[in-house]
């Protein structure tokens, strides 16, 4: 079975607390509500991250409240980012577990690649709930599955709706990365039978 299908559908919810907040599994709505913040966590290399930035995805990542992050921060998530102000290496192991949190819930299918139409106008996120939400989910379910199980949810619709789309197994991908130790092997055995 496909290493990151089994990832994907096996990711739970942080046992580790950040700034106090315990993180559950990085799902769509996350992603929405992260870019909607202007997070750095889902571009690092963009900007330097702070310690208002720990919190804030901490906030956002232990619930699935979509109205939590207009909020402002309260009075004991200002303590926590003075906390974090003042010791800059648990803002950075902080920091590390929401990265690590995030691309643990993302473990995609990797497909072949394929030319042909595409719907570059519409999020990919929006397609993707959409697409579930058409196939049986709810709109709850589809927003906040973990990210790797809706993405993988998707592409199967997609495919079983007649998209040529082909998932590229962790197993194809091993032999393909050996590809070239494999030739030459081969290029071995048949010149050592030719002796």
């Amino acid at each position: 079975m496909d290493a990151r299908y089994i990832t994907a559908t096996t990711v739970g919810g942080s046992k580790q607390r950040v700034a106090g907040y315990r993180l559950l599994p990085f799902c769509l709505r996350h992603r929405v509500l992260l870019e909607a913040i202007d997070s750095p966590f889902l571009k690092p290399l963009d900007r330097v991250i702070t310690a208002e930035d720990v919190i804030l995805a901490a906030k956002v990542l232990s619930t699935y409240d979509k109205v939590l992050f207009t909020e402002k921060l309260g009075f004991t998530d200002r303590l926590r980012v003075k906390a974090l102000e003042m010791g800059n290496r648990l803002k950075s192991v902080y920091a590390g577990y929401i990265f690590g949190h995030i691309i643990n819930g993302c473990s995609y299918p990797k497909t072949w690649k394929k030319e042909g139409k595409t719907h570059e106008k519409i999020p990919w996120v929006l397609s993707c709930v959409a697409n579930n939400v058409r196939n049986g989910f709810t709109l709850e379910e589809a927003w906040t599955m973990p990210e790797g199980e809706a993405v993988w949810f998707n592409i199967c619709h997609a495919m079983y709706n007649g998209s040529e789309l082909e998932v590229m197994s962790t197993d194809e991908e091993e032999t393909l990365n050996d590809f070239d130790s494999i030739v030459d092997r081969h290029k071995e055995k048949e010149a050592s039978n030719a002796r």
